[in-house]
């Protein structure tokens, strides 16, 4: 139970889920979780998938946006290009999240500069 739900008082799922009004008092502030405490599954994965919906959201919109309202007005309306706008801006999310995590090295860049210069973080 400890694993999946967390244990005590700090994992007040209804507060969690629920969003905050400003104008409304709370009954009681949120809890702030130290750094290296291990979150619970149950809350591990509904925060992941808060996560994922909220990325694909923001990458999928402004090539929606942009291929209908711009370049592919109401007459002349194509699925296809939409479709293709869509697939490139997730094919490179993809490719800058890989260049991001492998910490690439700028080639000359310790002779131009002086110290070694990367590209991405090297996780």
């Amino acid at each position: 139970k400890q694993l999946i739900f967390g244990e005590g008082e700090g994992y007040d799922y209804g507060a969690l889920c629920m969003p905050s009004l400003p104008w409304k008092k709370q009954r009681h502030p949120m809890k702030f979780y130290p750094l290296d405490e291990p979150l619970p599954l149950l809350l591990s994965l509904v925060m992941g998938l808060q996560h994922a919906f909220a990325m694909v959201g923001g990458l999928i919109t402004p090539p929606y946006v942009v291929a209908k309202f711009s370049i592919d007005s109401f007459p002349f309306a194509k699925v296809e290009l939409q479709q293709y706008f869509i697939v490139a801006a997730l094919i490179t999310s993809g490719i800058g999240t890989i260049i991001n995590v492998l910490k690439v090295e700028i080639p000359f860049s310790k002779k131009i500069f002086g110290k070694h210069l990367y590209v991405g973080s090297g996780l």
